[in-house]
């Protein structure tokens, strides 16, 4: 390396000085020079410690000899005057050396001392990030083939035993305090110098998060981020809403913020401002290398961006990610098959395309290349690569369409599309009207529709989103919407909705022409007009929950063994009591005939006529899931799923049993009916079961097991936990 237009004479490095390099700087050299930018940027008074400190770094920008460095360095910090600024200086030269020589200790050392004495925010967090990566856990590390132990900074011991129920959340460096998380439902901010409790922070009573900042915090509850500065002591928070967050991840002054929705938000760490946004089909961060930051999915899918959000490149990796770990220019992917594969990220792309597109070098190029697995797909007509081509082809959208349109024609399907909901959702709920199917994604509050006809993606509704709802009811162009203690009308066709608070949280619900029933916990029946939502009346029929079911005189309430008649066109509510085998689990109805779920899958059925008279009842192998009485022939049966994966269908009242289905897989063991068979997912397909006899009739093959699903007109719908959606022609 040469310098120019610098004193060769008791060198002192300047910000003024141009350093070129004649020649590659070995992996020492390199390591080194990063940390000098930092010094670089403060003014350097001469003195005897001084000239120890900048002889030392001339001596590491030319050669190797880090001993006789260390010597200099060790000279320096004997000094007796040797100022804080000197001695920072010091130990960021010593901390390099021991960064390029792997010497755990002596990092944890000198970046804890640049951390707890440094003034500058930059470079203590630095420091901090470094003691963290160094030493943050004693677990085992792999690296390659190596196991590095690693010790511990703040052991569990060492936790103040006023909070010994409390969940250590780690250290804020700047402020000097310890957080702590407890079970009261706040964060307790303990000073490091004199151990009294300088702040407290309460939250709701929900789940939360917590990010530590150099100084400051994110908390994230209740569906909103709330950014605490410690600056001038605790300020107000900044509100950030946002979607469940997934994962947050700092570089340099910026907060990353990943939602369930693959929305990322940067934040600037200071202020808790937002800077940019960018869309990511990742459900976890990752950190490529200076300058990047990534997201993974755990079936393999990457993304990297630059630091501003800016899309840099795409890859997938052939196989689900266990794991990431970073090493200098190149991230280790450990996956769940035991293999691992490494990627170098210096540069924007990996390496150079080929110029063929065979299958082996498409695959040589990215493992998980969607192409080459569409080739052998076709090829060999197996189930594993089409199911390959499939999951990765829905990234490529250049010639996803065409992959699709294959495997649809292979497994008999009208269509088949990629479904780009929340992560974490695996059971989608689905409805439709004339033109669309809905496809309800809990996560990001939203509604996907897609052309029952063609499949064709007609956009995203997005759902109120001040509270975490959930969808309770769909009575298409409306939709019963549930937050806790508030209920939400929303239109489908206008796109808005009408919000209002409710006495008690809702245990059930009824359509009934144009009003609503809601049963809730404490015991009370809520009735509302549909057309203004106003509220017509409000009852209290018992102490504990609301089932509600319509029989042939109106709608019945039903609570504590007791049955009560809600119809307006009566004088007075008619109770009936009944005797049950144990705590009811369901209340449903069908020509007259109540059936109630009670104990250890006891079905006992009533009569509506004859004033609620017990008329029959059967037992069931174990808890019922799910039960739903169907009207065929002039008969009435009811259709039961219970939690040992039989679908069973009895006559009632008798409750003779007519056949049982042995089921694997199913996710709700709720069948389907339509016409003659009850439509039923299992492992790996759908199948449907002839209602006479529970003979499987039918069979349609899809990738993954519990799937939901929905009939529209002619046409059964799928919703795959793989994030596709199947449309059969029944």
């Amino acid at each position: 390396m040469r310098v120019e237009n610098c004193a060769k004479a008791n060198v002192v490095i300047s910000k003024h000085c141009i350093w070129k390099f004649n020649s590659p700087l070995s992996t020492l050299h390199s390591q080194l020079i990063i940390g000098i930018v930092i010094l670089l940027q403060v003014s350097i008074l001469a003195s005897p410690v001084n000239d120890k400190i900048q002889e030392a770094a001339y001596i590491l920008s030319v050669s190797s000899d880090t001993a006789e460095a260390k010597r200099l360095l060790g000279l320096a910090l004997g000094f007796p005057d040797a100022t804080v600024r000197e001695k920072l200086k010091a130990h960021l030269y010593l901390a390099k050396i021991a960064e390029a020589k792997n010497d755990t200790l002596k990092v944890l050392e000198h970046y804890g001392f640049l951390k707890n004495n440094s003034q500058s925010v930059s470079l203590a967090y630095m420091a901090a990030g470094k003691e963290r990566r160094w030493g943050a856990t004693n677990e085992k590390i792999k690296i390659g083939m190596a196991q590095l132990p690693q010790t511990t900074l703040v052991p569990e011991a060492q936790k103040d035993e006023r909070f010994s129920n409390c969940e250590m959340e780690g250290e804020l460096y700047l402020a000097q305090h310890i957080v702590y998380k407890c079970p009261d439902n706040s964060l307790h901010l303990i000073s490091k110098k004199d151990g009294t409790e300088t702040w407290n922070i309460p939250f709701a009573d929900k789940p939360a998060k917590v990010f530590l900042t150099f100084d400051g915090l994110f908390l994230y509850c209740g569906n909103s981020l709330y950014f605490y500065s410690l600056g001038n002591g605790l300020e107000s928070p900044v509100r950030i809403s946002t979607l469940e967050v997934q994962d947050m991840e700092d570089i340099g002054d910026k907060i990353y913020v990943l939602d369930i929705s693959g929305n990322i938000s940067l934040l600037n760490k200071n202020s808790g401002k937002i800077v940019s946004f960018a869309r990511s089909d990742g459900e976890k961060f990752f950190k490529p290398g200076i300058g990047l930051i990534g997201t993974y999915q755990k079936n393999g899918g990457i993304s990297v961006f630059d630091t501003l959000l800016n899309n840099l490149w795409d890859y997938q990796i052939d196989g689900e990610i266990e794991s990431v770990a970073s090493k200098g220019d190149s991230v280790i992917f450990y996956l769940q098959n035991g293999n691992t594969e490494i990627l170098y990220t210096r540069h924007y792309k990996k390496f150079a395309a080929p110029d063929e597109i065979g299958v082996d070098s498409l695959l040589a190029f990215e493992s998980g290349n969607a192409l080459a697995w569409y080739n052998i797909a076709t090829r060999d007509n197996s189930d594993s690569a089409w199911k390959r081509a499939v999951i990765y082809g829905a990234r490529k959208h250049e010639f996803s369409s065409l992959i699709f349109s294959d495997y649809a024609k292979r497994i008999g399907a009208k269509w088949v599309k990629y479904l780009p909901v929340s992560s974490t959702l695996s059971y989608p709920k689905m409805f439709g009207d004339a033109q669309w199917l809905f496809v309800y994604d809990d996560g990001s509050q939203s509604l996907l529709k897609f052309s029952l006809e063609t499949g064709s993606a007609g956009g995203e509704i997005s759902l109120p989103k001040e509270k975490k709802y959930t969808l309770w009811a769909d009575y298409p162009p409306w939709l019963l919407l549930n937050s806790g203690y508030w209920l939400s009308q929303f239109s489908l066709r206008e796109q808005s909705s009408l919000s209002f608070e409710i006495p008690g949280m809702p245990f059930s619900f009824l359509r009934n022409k144009d009003s609503i029933y809601v049963g809730l916990w404490n015991g009370f029946v809520l009735k509302y007009f549909t057309q203004q939502w106003r509220l017509e009346w409000s009852r209290k029929v018992s102490s504990l929950p609301v089932f509600l079911s319509r029989g042939e005189k109106g709608v019945y309430s039903f609570s504590q063994g007791k049955v009560a008649l809600l119809s307006p066109e009566m004088r007075a509510d008619e109770v009936f009591n009944l005797e049950l085998g144990g705590p009811a689990s369901d209340f449903k109805s069908k020509n007259g005939l109540f059936a109630v779920v009670s104990g250890e899958g006891t079905v006992q059925i009533f009569s509506e006529a004859e004033s609620f008279k017990q008329v029959g009842a059967f037992q069931v192998r174990s808890f019922v899931i799910s039960i739903e009485l169907q009207e065929m022939n002039g008969k009435t049966y009811a259709l039961v799923g219970d939690a040992s994966q039989h679908l069973s269908l009895y006559e009632i009242p008798s409750g003779s049993h007519i056949w049982t289905f042995k089921s694997v897989g199913s996710a709700a063991m709720q069948g389907v009916l339509h016409g003659s068979h009850i439509w039923l997912d299992q492992e790996s397909s759908i199948v449907a079961i002839d209602i006479k006899s529970g003979k499987v009739v039918k069979r349609y093959s899809i990738f993954g097991s519990g799937a939901s699903i929905s009939i529209q007109g002619n046409t059964l719908y799928c919703a795959t936990p793989e994030k596709l959606l199947y449309a059969f022609a029944l």
